[in-house]
C-alpha cells in the first residue's frame, strides 16, 4: 500500500475521526505510529493550556513534564508494532499544575495497516497520586493494561464509549439494511464507495461493496426526457457540488430490464468547507409506474364505456341494435346506411351469407343488396363466392378490418405532407408561417406513417386472399356487360 493511498484513506475517515474525538468526555488526541498528533479535542486544550494548533505534530509534548518527555516520545516506538493498547503515567501540565500525574491511555483506532492511535488523558486518582509522591521514580513507568488487577476509571469509561459506538454502528447497519430506499455514500476524492445497502444493489441490478469504484454504476444506461450520459447522473453532479432533489431517471440494468428511479443526491462538506463525499438515496418507481399505467388504461376503458352508453342512449348494444347503429354511423361517414348494416351483418356471421338471406335479414330487396355489394366489390372490400350446392352467390368481407376509409386518409395525408414540403422548398415565408406549415406537415407525415404500418400487412394479406379467391371462384362473379 503506497503512501498516497494511505493518505487518501486517512482523508476519507477524517470527518468521522474528528467527530469521535469531539464526542469523548475527556482530553483526547489522535496520532500516527510516530506519535504525531492530527486531531485533538477541546477538553485537551482546556486542561493542558495548549491550543489545538500548538498540539499538532509533536507539539503536545509541551504539556508533558520535561523529565518525562523522552519516555513519552519513545513510547510509540516500543508499543506501536505490537498494536496492543497500553497505559502510561506522566507528569503533565494540567489545569495550571505543571507536575500533575496523569494517566495516558493509548489504543489502536482503526484495524488493518492504518497506523492511527487514540490517546486519552485524565488526572490520576488521589490514592495513586500519593504513592507517586512517595516513589517519584514511578513517574514515567509504562504499564500494560494486561498487568492491572483492577480496571481504572479511564478504562471503564473508554470501554463504555467504544461499546456505545459499536452498538450505534450495528443499529445504523440494521436501519440501513431495512430501509425501503437505496443509500450510497461515495468519497469525493477517490470516487470509491464508503457505504452501501442491499436496496441500492437491487435497484441498480449490480453488486456493490465498500471500497469499489463507480465503474459498475457508470456502465448502466441512463435517460430522462432524452438520452443522457452517465456523468450527468445525479450522483456525479453531487460529487461536483450540486444538490439534486427528486429527479426521475430511467436506467437499463445489465440483465436487460429497465427501471424508473427517483434519486436525491447531496454533497457533504467538512468543517473547512471542503467537499469530502456525496450521499445518494434512490427509490424504484417501476411498480408504481406500472400501476399508474394500468389505472390509466382502466380509467380510459371506463370512460369509453360511459361515452358508449351516452352515445347509444344508455341501452345495451344487442346484435339488432348493432346493425341499426352501424348503419347510422356509416351514414355519418358519407357511406350508404345499407352498406353499414351489411358490414355489421357480415361481421356477425362466421360463414359467408347468401344474397337472398342478407336481403331477408336486412328487410331490403336483392337489387338493393346487389348495388351496395357491387360498389364494395370494386373497392376490394367484399368477396362473392358461388356455392356449388345451391348455385347462389355468397357474400363475405375480405377482412374484418374495414380499411377503405383509412386507406383514403393515408393517401390524403401523404399528399398534404408533400404539398406543404413543396411550398416550403420553393418559397421564403415569414418564420411564424413557416413554423406553422412545418408543424402541419409533420403531423400529417406521422399520421401517414402510422397508417402505413397498420394497413400494409392487411393489404398484403387481402391481396393474397383475393388472388386465391379469384383462382378458386373465377366463375362466381359475372363479367361486366358492355353498353352498346
Amino acid at each position: 500500500m503506497n503512501k498516497r493511498h494511505i493518505q487518501n484513506k486517512n482523508k476519507e475517515s477524517s470527518v468521522s475521526i474528528a467527530a469521535l474525538v469531539r464526542a469523548l468526555p475527556q482530553a483526547a488526541m489522535v496520532t500516527d505510529g510516530q506519535g504525531r498528533a492530527s486531531h485533538v479535542n477541546a477538553h485537551w486544550a482546556q486542561s493542558t493550556g495548549l491550543n489545538i494548533s500548538q498540539s499538532f505534530g509533536l507539539g503536545w509534548l509541551e504539556a508533558v513534564h520535561p523529565n518525562d518527555r523522552e519516555a513519552a516520545s519513545a513510547m510509540w516506538g516500543r508499543t506501536a508494532p505490537n498494536r496492543q493498547p497500553v497505559e502510561a503515567e506522566y507528569r503533565t501540565r494540567w489545569n495550571g499544575d505543571t507536575d500533575c500525574v496523569c494517566v495516558w491511555y493509548h489504543a489502536p483506532l482503526l484495524e488493518g495497516s492504518t497506523r492511527l492511535w487514540l490517546c486519552t488523558v485524565a488526572q490520576r486518582p488521589a490514592l495513586l497520586l500519593r504513592e507517586m509522591q512517595r516513589e517519584p521514580e514511578l513517574g514515567s513507568t509504562l504499564l500494560e493494561t494486561t498487568n492491572l488487577e483492577q480496571p481504572t476509571a479511564m478504562e471503564l469509561e473508554r470501554e463504555r464509549i467504544l461499546e456505545q459506538l459499536a452498538l450505534e454502528q450495528a443499529d445504523l447497519r440494521t436501519v440501513l439494511d431495512q430501509l425501503p430506499l437505496g443509500l450510497l455514500v461515495v468519497s469525493a476524492d477517490t470516487r470509491r464507495i464508503r457505504l452501501v445497502n442491499p436496496q441500492t444493489e437491487q435497484i441498480f441490478g449490480v453488486s456493490l461493496t465498500v471500497g469499489m469504484t463507480l465503474g459498475r454504476i457508470e456502465a448502466l444506461r441512463y435517460s430522462r426526457d432524452e438520452i443522457t450520459a452517465p456523468a450527468d447522473f445525479s450522483l456525479h453532479r453531487a460529487l461536483a457540488g450540486v444538490r439534486v432533489e427528486g429527479e426521475e431517471t430511467e436506467i437499463g440494468r445489465p440483465d436487460g430490464s429497465r427501471a424508473t428511479i427517483r434519486s436525491n443526491a447531496v454533497p457533504i462538506y467538512d468543517r473547512q468547507g471542503e467537499l469530502v463525499a456525496a450521499v445518494l438515496s434512490t427509490e424504484d418507481l417501476s411498480a408504481q409506474r406500472r400501476a399508474e399505467a394500468e389505472e390509466e388504461r382502466l380509467s380510459g376503458s371506463l370512460q369509453r364505456a360511459r361515452e358508449a352508453l351516452t352515445l347509444h342512449g344508455g341501452r345495451p348494444v344487442t346484435p339488432e341494435r348493432f346493425l341499426k347503429l352501424m348503419g347510422e354511423l356509416y351514414e355519418q361517414l358519407g357511406q350508404p346506411q345499407l352498406e353499414g348494416r351489411l358490414i355489421a351483418l357480415l361481421l356477425l356471421r362466421a360463414e359467408p351469407v347468401s344474397v337472398g338471406e342478407v336481403a331477408s335479414m336486412l328487410s331490403v330487396s336483392k337489387v338493393a343488396i346487389s348495388k351496395v355489394s357491387n360498389a364494395m366489390l370494386e373497392r376490394g372490400d367484399l368477396q362473392i363466392i358461388k356455392s356449388f350446392s345451391s348455385r347462389e352467390h355468397l357474400l363475405t368481407l375480405t377482412d374484418h378490418n374495414y380499411i377503405r376509409d383509412l386507406s383514403v386518409r393515408r393517401v390524403a395525408s401523404w399528399a398534404i405532407s408533400i404539398l406543404c414540403d413543396s411550398l416550403l422548398e420553393t418559397n421564403h415565408l415569414d418564420p411564424a408561417i413557416t413554423e406553422q406549415i412545418r408543424n402541419h406537415l409533420e403531423t400529417h407525415t406521422r399520421v401517414a406513417v402510422a397508417l402505413e404500418q397498420v394497413l400494409s400487412p392487411i393489404e398484403r394479406r387481402q391481396a393474397k386472399a383475393l388472388a386465391d379467391h379469384l383462382r378458386e371462384n373465377w366463375d362466381a362473379v359475372s363479367p361486366k356487360s358492355e353498353k352498346s
